[in-house]
């Protein structure tokens, strides 16, 4: 009676515990049932032991993780590099003639007051000035990107508002060149506009006064 009340006792232990004990009993009526270690760890705990395989998933998924993330950090700081250099210009590309370079060349061809310098994209990759000489004379003159040079020249004598506008840059503080020069990175445009200058920097605009080169971005 007693071993059978000592085999009950313990497979109820087993049962409870959660795990499956080997438990071995002695013919005798007071011998005492035995159990292996780690079935007696696992009966006292209640809880089953970690896997030498489960905890290597554990580490892989800790350090694939931990790539994701080192990897998003990456791709963050290089999608703020790009921006910095679209903003900058960058990807303007004006070749070897920068907007100043331009205006000096046509001012050197046709002396004048600058309206506007734009770098044309399509095709030639030429720099179009415009100078005015007084009136509605405006003189669009074109400037090789590359070389510098003026390679055409194309006078309107009747452009609407040439006037007005010849007469609000000639008693301004800040010139065309002077509001270029006032925002950092590769200028792609400049012209007078609405009373103030309006400059493009790669995908930025921004606006520079008449009294001072001050430059505020737009947006």
């Amino acid at each position: 009676m007693k071993r059978n009340a000592v085999i009950a006792a313990l497979t109820a232990v087993a049962v409870i515990g959660g795990g499956a004990a080997a438990v071995a009993v002695s013919s005798g009526d007071d011998a005492p049932a035995t159990a292996s270690p780690a079935d007696r760890v696992s009966l006292v705990s209640g809880q089953e032991s970690t896997a030498p395989a489960d905890r290597d998933d554990d580490r892989d998924d800790q350090r694939d993780d931990k790539d994701d993330d080192r990897d998003d950090r990456r791709d963050d700081a290089k999608d703020d590099q790009d921006d910095q250099r679209d903003d900058k210009g960058a990807a303007a590309d004006p070749g070897n003639v920068t907007v100043a370079q331009a205006v000096a060349a046509a001012l050197n061809h046709t002396s004048g007051t600058v309206l506007s310098a734009d770098l044309d994209d399509d095709g030639d990759r030429r720099w179009e000035v415009e100078v005015a000489t007084g009136g509605s004379t405006v003189h669009e003159i074109e400037v090789d990107s590359t070389t510098g040079k003026v390679v055409r020249t194309e006078t309107d004598r009747d452009e609407d508002d040439a006037a007005a506008e010849l007469k609000a840059v000639q008693g301004a503080k800040v010139s065309a060149r002077d509001a270029a020069a006032a925002v950092d990175g590769a200028v792609t445009s400049v012209e007078f506009d609405d009373g103030r200058w309006e400059v493009e920097v790669g995908e930025a605009d921004w606006t520079v006064p008449l009294d001072t080169p001050r430059a505020s971005r737009e947006g």
